[in-house]
């Protein structure tokens, strides 16, 4: 309400010569017709690129005029693009502005075009704020452009930026510093170094802006865009409008659960093959989806014993979760995830790059997993399901760093097989004491992981959890004894990872289990102190000695460096603690190793108290650093390949969510156990010609 129409400026003006030289050196011959195909109008799921954007502005709750979308090309594209308006309702081939340029070498660039189209559409335009589009860029289905346009502050311009994966492909991109509390942007960097900005959040040239903004572009173009660079970079452009005096670009951002970026035939197959599988409403009419989410965990205090029955504190963290989607379908479909399950590369640096940071091993051997686990507890249960579906993952959880981020997809896809067939855990005959020894057998029994029930418990339950692993007591109840605490018992704590992790945290357990079984003395003994230190942390936080966990994490960590060696242990991981160490604080591993939770030590006074409350008079937090205390280690920490930010924890565990528009039915209350698998579906074809 009260927010103005909006038109568009779609950039397509580019020459896609790398597109070319592959689709040219493609031994295969099976792109050549793409030859001159501008890459805004490539198929994707069936139609052009383009039709995709196009849905989302006529879907924008009415803030889009879909009759002011101007798309600016160059000469020689710009036929193809009128031939393009004959197929889409609401344009014509005035929507298409020709920027006159015939080669790459004298083109406008993206600025360039920006400024161009403006004044091209000047009339057009009058009174509209505008929306610049990459014409080569697509988002992934669960971004809502009438709620990001709804949802900008008044008179402010918006952006979205997506989470890095990758510290390398930093100095790629355009990175925004983004204020955590009200989203504004501080700060634009154009391709930065890795030492000059603690932000992972790069941006893509998607940029909402405010018709008060307009003239910057004019000015930027007469004092700036002297240069190619200047006039080739739209991130420069954003950058100096939100900085430049007197009167700043008033900037929000919203983050995106991540983005396509098509630069080469590559990048064009992986797009392709996404929304082949992950079909949006305006292409076929799909039922709505059901969503299931798993925060990460931290183990605060008494783990690893959770695997060699001992004791442990744990924590859901909302810094980080993974997302499973399921939606009904004819088939049964497990999409690949576009950055977790390539199948191509640029090249054997690529892939060299892309195994380091990732591993070996996708997502999908999770859900498949996790789906033929399901089905066999659903049969000895003598329990029918019908009906198949699509199901897709995608996960904010750092890789290979001992976060759960395995566990939480086979978590949120075993939740969402439950909610898709509308069944309950006494309908598998199961408790929400032994759901998590189910899940953990999916990692153990069907890949061979060897891992431990902490992960899975907190999953389920959520929030703070004391877990008592005793051998005797799991072998007598057939799970463990677990005790819900109030998480605000905990003080402030921060998590620090590594970004250049790879491995299995299966490996690092491997050897130490077999000892451990074989009654090696050491291991034995040292794994029950380390799980006694979990309820030597309950103790103190329910006296109110928050400041005592300092002491006990050292010892934990201290005790487990002893157990497993500093070989097993790693040189990355021993350096990650010390230099918390070295920032005031103790540190322990959060769970297989690649990322510590560290706590604030803080200075005995009066030779007692056993290290402090929050009832510091002197400060409401001793805990917390300052927001600029923080951002100084955060530097320090990435400087040396590594991250850090504040534990945000997620108070209880999420249940599967149904996205309701339209097709209500296709979720009926007993989901899908006693509905023919057809129901509800629309008559109708799909073809695909490869």
């Amino acid at each position: 309400e009260g927010q103005g129409k909006w038109g568009v400026v779609v950039l397509a003006a580019g020459y896609g010569s790398r597109l070319h030289n592959d689709i040219v050196t493609d031994d295969s011959g099976q792109y050549i017709h793409l030859i001159g195909q501008p890459k805004a109008l490539l198929p994707v799921g069936g139609v052009p690129l383009l039709n995709h954007w196009m849905y989302r502005f006529t879907e924008s709750k009415g803030l889009v005029d879909p009759k002011k979308v101007f798309v600016v090309t160059n000469d020689v594209m710009y036929p193809k693009f009128v031939k393009w308006t004959n197929t889409v309702d609401s344009l014509t081939k005035d929507n298409i502005i020709n920027d006159k340029t015939k080669t790459n070498e004298d083109r406008l660039g993206a600025v360039g075009d920006i400024h161009y189209a403006l004044k091209a559409k000047e009339t057009e335009l009058k009174g509209l704020d505008v929306l610049v589009v990459a014409g080569d860029t697509l988002f992934l289905s669960d971004f809502s452009l009438g709620s990001f346009l709804g949802n900008l502050p008044k008179d402010a311009s918006g952006c979205v930026y997506y989470r890095l994966n990758n510290n390398e492909e930093l100095t790629k991109r355009g990175v925004v510093e983004v204020e955590k509390t009200t989203g504004r942007v501080l700060n634009f960097l154009e391709k930065p170094s890795l030492e000059s900005t603690t932000s992972r959040f790069a941006c893509p040239a998607f940029y909402a802006l405010r018709r008060s903004a307009l003239p910057l572009i004019d000015q930027y173009v007469k004092e700036e865009g002297k240069d190619k660079t200047s006039r080739d970079t739209p991130g420069r452009l954003i950058g100096w409008m939100v900085s430049s005096p007197p009167s700043p670009l008033k900037l929000y951002a919203t983050q995106l659960e991540g983005r396509f970026d098509i630069a080469d035939l590559s990048q064009w197959k992986t797009t392709l093959s996404h929304f082949t599988m992950v079909l949006d409403k305006h292409l076929n009419e799909l039922p709505e989806r059901l969503v299931s989410r798993v925060c990460a965990r931290i183990g605060v205090m008494g783990n690893p014993s959770d695997g060699f029955g001992g004791k442990t504190l744990s924590l859901s963290i909302k810094n980080f979760r993974a997302e499973v989607t399921l939606r009904p379908s004819r088939r049964l479909v497990l999409v690949a995830h576009p950055e977790f399950d390539p199948a191509s590369f640029m090249s054997l640096e690529h892939l060299a790059l892309h195994t380091e940071q990732n591993g070996y091993y996708g997502g999908l051997r999770l859900l498949k997993a996790t789906c033929r686990k399901f089905l066999e507890l659903c049969r000895e249960k003598k329990v029918k399901v019908q009906g198949n579906f699509t199901m897709s993952y995608s996960t904010t959880i750092p890789r290979m760093v001992g976060l759960a981020g395995s566990s939480a997809i086979i978590s949120s896809a075993f939740k969402g097989l439950m909610r898709f067939y509308g069944l309950s855990l006494a309908d598998l005959g199961l408790t929400k004491n032994t759901l998590p020894q189910k899940i953990l057998d999916i990692e153990t029994a069907e890949l061979g992981i060897n891992a431990g029930l902490q992960d899975r418990v907190i999953q389920v339950f959520g929030g703070l959890v004391h877990m008592d692993f005793t051998t005797e007591l799991v072998d007598k109840q057939g799970h463990g004894n677990y005790t819900p605490l109030d998480p605000s018992l905990l003080p402030t704590m921060y998590l620090a990872w590594n970004t250049m992790m790879a491995g299995d945290s299966g490996k690092v357990h491997s050897t130490v289990k077999e000892r451990w079984r074989k009654g090696e003395k050491g291991l034995v003994d040292g794994m029950k102190e380390v799980g006694s230190f979990a309820d030597a942390a309950v103790a103190a936080l329910r006296e109110g000695r928050p400041g005592d966990l300092a002491a006990l994490m050292e010892k934990n960590f201290a005790l487990r460096r002893k157990m497993y060696g500093d070989a097993v242990v790693g040189k990355r991981n021993i350096e990650l603690a010390e230099l918390a160490n070295a920032h005031g604080m103790a540190a322990k591993f959060s769970g297989s190793g690649g990322a510590v939770v560290c706590l604030r030590k803080l200075k005995e006074e009066g030779g007692g108290g056993g290290g402090g409350n929050h009832n510091d008079a002197k400060n409401e937090d001793p805990f917390a650093f300052t927001e600029e205390e923080e951002a100084k280690i955060r530097l320090l920490f990435i400087s040396k390949g590594y991250d850090f930010a504040r534990i945000q924890v997620n108070p209880t565990a999420s249940e599967p969510e149904v996205a309701m528009k339209k097709h209500a039915s296709y979720f009926p209350k007993d989901g899908f156990k006693r509905t023919p698998s057809t129901s509800g579906l629309q008559s109708g074809l799909v073809l695909q010609i490869d």
